[in-house]
C-alpha cells in the first residue's frame, strides 16, 4: 500500500525512475532485533539506491 502510494507520488512528482526501499510493518513497538533484522535486510539496497544511477525515466 505504502509502496504503490510512493511510486505514484513520484511519477507525479516528475520522478518515475526514484529507486524505492520497503521495509517490513510495522516499524514501531517492535524488539530492537527485530528493527536490526529489518535494517541487514534493506541495506543493500538502501546503499544501491544511493549510489547506481536510476534507470532511465518510463515517464
Amino acid at each position: 500500500m505504502f509502496e504503490a502510494f510512493g511510486r505514484k507520488k513520484a511519477r507525479a512528482l516528475g520522478f518515475a525512475g526514484l529507486p524505492l526501499v520497503s521495509i517490513p510493518h510495522p516499524i514501531t513497538g517492535i524488539p530492537l532485533d527485530t528493527v536490526q533484522t529489518h535494517a541487514d535486510g534493506i541495506f543493500e539496497s538502501v546503499a544501491e539506491s544511493l549510489t547506481l544511477a536510476p534507470p532511465e525515466d518510463e515517464g
